[in-house]
């Protein structure tokens, strides 16, 4: 599940002189010249990621990937792990992608997978199990690439959340908040790295088609968790197609290479950018109407 930009995709600068270069904290300067060679995919197994790999690699990128389970990669695709939910393995999964390259260029989080239910559905371990997957595993990745990217004086940390990430809707409780706090991390991370010459982007697309294949179940489905689920899944037949969000994303890690700096945040598709339009115009009243008839609940 996604959500995505709020603003023109032809405006990616946030200012004029960030278009020729950006100062790194020791005085350089990235050159337009530089290139991105090797990306990291977290998750590669959502949708989104499987689109992603295939286009990065038929570009010419180095890319490598952790995964769920049994992933239908392109061979051009290296995995180096799997994703286990907190931050075990991450270290070695760095280590063994720095023995065969001297970069890290690009590390794209995507979330692992989207718990549904209500505060009263879910169990505390489904609750925890979805802030390690999406929230802690990521946060360790993070952590483990950004010392890499530091030394090279250059990088780009592109975060895809969710219009969840942004708004709370009823039964998606336990992916809302993992959505909502991936968001916080990011947009500190965004201030404590950018004089390193390192962005920080939230991609927040819409329902996408292949979100289909992430949505999880609990055990116990109330009538509400059933209606949205309803409503949830019409939104995704008829949502994006993987292909639009990992266009924007290679967009922007394109454009970081040639100097120009990204915004915050990227939302992808019609309906996640009406939503956040509607949000920030209607009265709390008005906007809680809205989201109720959205998910079939009114």
């Amino acid at each position: 599940m996604g959500l995505g930009e709020a603003s023109s995709n032809n405006d990616d600068s946030s200012s004029s002189n960030d278009m020729m270069m950006m100062k790194k904290k020791d005085g350089g300067e990235r050159k337009e010249d530089e290139v991105c060679k090797v990306v990291l995919i977290n998750n590669i197994t959502n949708g989104i990621g499987l689109a992603l790999s295939s286009r990065l690699t038929s570009m010419g990128f180095i890319t490598y990937a952790l995964g769920i389970g049994e992933e239908s990669t392109t061979s051009s695709v290296r995995m180096v792990g799997k994703c286990k939910g907190g931050v075990d393995g991450v270290e070695e999964c760095i280590s063994t992608i720095l023995e065969e390259v001297d970069s890290i260029d690009a590390l794209i989080n995507l979330p692992a997978y989207a718990q549904l239910g209500t505060i009263e559905d879910i169990t505390v371990e489904e609750l925890v199990e979805q802030l390690n997957a999406n929230l802690f595993h990521t946060a360790g990745l993070i952590k483990a690439v950004v010392p890499v990217m530091k030394e090279q004086g250059r990088g780009v940390i592109i975060n895809v959340t969710s219009l969840a990430g942004m708004m709370g809707f009823p039964a998606i409780t336990a992916f809302a908040s993992s959505m909502f706090a991936l968001e916080g991390l990011s947009e500190c991370l965004r201030y404590e790295l950018m004089q390193y010459g390192i962005d920080v982007v939230l991609v927040e697309p819409g329902a996408v088609k292949s979100d289909k294949h992430i949505l999880r179940l609990p055990r116990r489905c109330s009538d509400m968790l059933n209606s949205v689920h309803r409503g949830l899944t019409h939104l995704i037949e008829h949502g994006l197609n993987a292909d639009e969000v990992a266009d924007t994303i290679i967009k922007i890690i394109n454009n970081c290479y040639k100097g120009v700096r990204p915004r915050m945040r990227y939302i992808v598709g019609d309906h996640a950018y009406v939503m956040f339009e509607a949000k920030r115009r209607m009265s709390e009243d008005e906007f809680e109407e809205l989201v109720m008839r959205d998910v079939g609940l009114a």
